[in-house]
């Protein structure tokens, strides 16, 4: 997806919304989202946007792009193609359905506008302090000052979102490592996600299989040891082993989250993350690490 093509509001918030279609992700599930990184949208704010069909801000264009799975390169192709649409519509006097005011005049507009962005700013940070709870498909937003149980896990065909890229979902990947090549979890855009199609299936107290179906490499994931491929998940066709390298602990981590416990065939305990500083790239591989509580060892787990 392009914004630079887009010539206008109208078709730039068309983008917005092509976007958010693409991430399979819900209004209320982006506003949550960008509430967790303090970029939060008001109630009902994103809908009036895709509404009205008028430029939004830029600190909504970079969450809302953020919430859908963005880099840092994308969100600011989008802010450039905002800012050149927004520069057009102050040149083209057709944009604006005023009568034309005098020169005067129009340097007294732009002499107010610094104090217009600030008390916007000001507005959107009391929002944020009187901690404005916003839901997502899953149940309510976790309270920064609580830490809440999470709803159950859900039965039947499941999405595992990434909490700080939910656009993306883990899905398999073909990697040469070591000479041989292996399936291995990574994050993608949930549109390129399936197959294979994912499931938990209970495995004992608190225990659950992650397994995949509908694809050559079927099966349930396994945490792998060795040259060029420790710590990372490969579907294992035998979804019957009873060692713990194929039973995870699922556990809420906020209201909304959960952690993805490991166990490696030495007993050893780990979380499963995403590899380092790509945490929101799509392509980034699932590992196993140290378990720390940060965001990037946060899942969102929803039906499909």
């Amino acid at each position: 997806m392009r914004p630079g093509a887009a010539m206008d509001a109208a078709a730039f918030v068309g983008m917005l919304q092509q976007l958010m279609d693409h991430a399979e992700l819900t209004e209320h599930q982006i506003e949550w989202w960008s509430a967790q990184w303090g970029e939060g949208l008001a109630p009902g704010a994103l809908a009036d946007l895709l509404r009205r069909r008028a430029l939004p801000r830029p600190e909504v264009v970079e969450a809302f792009v953020r919430a859908c799975g963005g880099t840092d390169a994308e969100v600011h192709e989008w802010l450039t193609a905002r800012q050149r649409i927004e520069d057009v519509a102050r040149l083209d006097p057709v944009q604006d359905a005023a009568p034309v005011r005098p020169r005067a005049h129009t340097s007294h507009r732009k002499s107010r506008r610094p104090v217009l962005l600030a008390a916007a700013a000001a507005l959107a940070a009391a929002l944020v302090i009187l901690g404005v709870r916003l839901l997502i498909g899953y149940g309510a937003a976790p309270d920064a000052g609580t830490q809440e149980t999470a709803p159950p896990l859900p039965a039947g065909e499941v999405r595992i979102h990434p909490l700080r890229a939910p656009g993306l979902c883990l899905t398999g990947e073909r990697l040469r490592r070591a000479h041989a090549v292996h399936t291995v979890a990574v994050q993608r855009p949930c549109a390129q996600a399936v197959p294979p199609h994912t499931y938990l299936k209970a495995a004992g107290p608190d225990r659950y299989r992650i397994e995949w179906d509908g694809t050559a490499d079927s099966g349930c994931l396994a945490l792998l040891s060795g040259l060029g491929v420790e710590g990372l998940l490969e579907p294992d066709d035998d979804c019957s082993a009873t060692g713990p390298t194929q039973r995870f602990r699922i556990e809420p981590a906020g209201k909304a989250a959960y952690r993805i416990e490991l166990t490696a065939e030495d007993g050893a305990d780990s979380c499963l993350g995403i590899d380092g500083g790509r945490a929101t790239a799509s392509g980034a591989l699932a590992q196993a690490e140290r378990c720390t509580g940060a965001d990037g060892q946060r899942f969102l787990i929803g039906a499909k």
